[in-house]
């Protein structure tokens, strides 16, 4: 009975001696890091610095001391947690040819530490793209600059997130060629949009409340609309429309325009109904422009009798 009551005591001395011997440890860890990145910035702070790809294609190597220690990864890395050959110096040569070579060789180290994301991110139309050769389809490094990565649930990276997609859904271009249409321009016009536009410019420091293209096509694992795993086919989108709006009843997707912009053959209704209302409106106003520059006139002429009289 005597020992098993010391068994807790005896955990307890060695746990508090395990914490006393770490304990100067971590502050020395964190010096030798700082250290390390270090002598690496003495070189790559400098401006211009490029490395030179076979094709012509050129990578810049200059990093920003102060974007980097502030980034998720310059808080809790060192260089070589992701650039291990580099320790060497002079650095060994490079072997990718092209710059879709060396994003896939660089978005590969991101597994090491990343599991989830890039397993998830490999099953999803991007990543499926990737494999098939596309070379301007994204990667990893595309959407999260390593030397500057954000926090993705800070709200500067939520207000941007629209335009980072747009990057390449804005581009005519890369929508053709894929089957698919330039949506970025209808997203910001539409009010989950404009919201966050709005946010992005008047409350920075405030993540906007209205959906954004990983709410509703998810982050890494984004599907084809017509994959029955899409967040958005037609089978799941009214799940996906009440996680914002809890009480949308059966018939609410069907106001959705899916990205398009209202035209006669899209969206019809919607159509007609804006035509109808940029008539309506300015001639609204024109037609009591109108009566009160008739009603001044009228008084004017009233004020001009009374003075003749």
């Amino acid at each position: 009975m005597t020992s098993v009551r010391l068994v807790p005591i005896v955990l307890g001395v060695l746990i508090g001696a395990a914490v006393l011997w770490l304990a100067p440890a971590a502050p020395a860890l964190a010096q030798d890091a700082a250290q390390e990145n270090d002598t690496c910035l003495a070189c790559h702070t400098q401006p211009g610095m490029v490395l030179e790809l076979p094709s012509t294609e050129v990578v810049s190597v200059t990093i920003d001391p102060k974007r980097f220690a502030g980034s998720a990864h310059g808080q809790a890395l060192t260089c070589t947690t992701c650039h291990e050959a580099n320790a060497e110096i002079p650095h060994p040569r490079v072997t990718a040819k092209t710059m879709r070579e060396y994003q896939d060789a660089r978005s590969r180290i991101c597994a090491t530490c990343h599991t989830d994301p890039v397993e998830a991110f490999a099953g999803s139309v991007h990543g499926r793209a990737g494999r098939m050769g596309f070379a301007d389809t994204p990667n990893c490094t595309t959407c999260h600059n390593p030397h500057d990565a954000a926090r993705v649930k800070t709200p500067a990276f939520r207000n941007n997130l629209p335009q980072l997609c747009g990057t390449c859904h804005a581009d005519a271009r890369i929508m053709q060629k894929y089957g698919l249409r330039p949506v970025y321009q209808s997203y910001i016009n539409e009010f989950h949009g404009v919201t966050t536009t709005l946010y992005k410019l008047t409350k920075p420091m405030s993540p906007t409340p209205a959906a954004i293209c990983n709410d509703c096509h998810g982050g890494h694992e984004i599907r084809a609309a017509s994959d029955p795993a899409s967040k958005v086919h037609p089978d799941n989108i009214l799940g996906t429309c009440r996680t914002c709006h809890t009480d949308a009843g059966r018939l609410f997707t069907t106001a959705w325009t899916e990205h398009q912009t209202p035209s006669p053959q899209a969206s019809p209704l919607v159509y007609y109904v804006q035509l109808f209302y940029r008539f309506l409106i300015p001639a609204t106003v024109a037609f009591l422009g109108l009566l009160t520059v008739l009603d001044l006139g009228r008084w004017a002429t009233d004020q001009v009798r009374r003075m003749g009289r």
